[in-house]
């Protein structure tokens, strides 16, 4: 059977063609979805509730550390109608540092309001002094609990930083690895507890 030199020749230029075809078009896939994602980034939005799907319902767990600084919370009775924000953070996590000034903000902005906060972190008692340390350099005063394993377990904590906001009916309104909507998220919260109280017959 003859050979034909020329087939050779072709077959690779065959295929550089699909190779570049291919290039073109994921590159322009990925421009197109860049836009998209900025567009919608750069969108006026709502604070919506920001859980997974097995995280939906979830009820205010019990509190429980190895120890506190700055006291501990409020009991479980005690934080009934109450709004509840929870951090769950540590002393080596480089984006928990950047959420601190925020959350101080917050405290402050929601004083008097029926918004508890509680800081919460797994480490144990060999870096208690280096949770100590993040706390006064940012000037918390909530309540932070260290060795709470149990408690984040409860809230299904798969990352950190790790914020939740509870409603006063006990059960998760929001949660997001950082505080973006945060604030919106609790004027409603705050606002529904006082139409709930209002409600209530005197």
């Amino acid at each position: 059977m003859s050979h034909d030199p020329a087939m050779d020749s072709d077959v690779p230029n065959q295929f550089r063609r699909v190779s570049y075809s291919k290039q073109i078009f994921f590159l322009l896939l990925s421009l197109a979805i860049g836009v998209a994602a900025l567009a919608w980034m750069a969108s006026p939005r709502s604070a919506v509730p920001f859980f997974s799907s097995s995280q939906s319902g979830l009820r205010l767990p019990a509190i429980e550390a190895a120890g506190w600084i700055n006291g501990p919370p409020p009991d479980r009775d005690a934080l009934a109608g109450k709004v509840v924000v929870i951090e769950v953070w540590a002393s080596w996590c480089g984006p928990c540092r950047k959420n601190m000034p925020l959350l101080v903000k917050l405290h402050e902005s929601f004083a008097g309001r029926d918004v508890v906060f509680i800081g919460l972190t797994g480490e144990g008692k060999g870096e208690l002094a280096e949770v100590q340390k993040m706390i006064e350099t940012f000037g918390v005063t909530w309540s932070n609990g260290w060795g709470a394993m149990r408690t984040t377990q409860a809230l299904e904590v798969d990352s950190i930083p790790a914020l939740y906001v509870f409603g006063a009916n006990g059960r998760l309104a929001w949660s997001s690895p950082d505080g973006g909507d945060v604030r919106e998220v609790l004027e409603r919260e705050v606002r529904k507890a006082g139409a709930k109280s209002n409600d209530k017959p005197s």
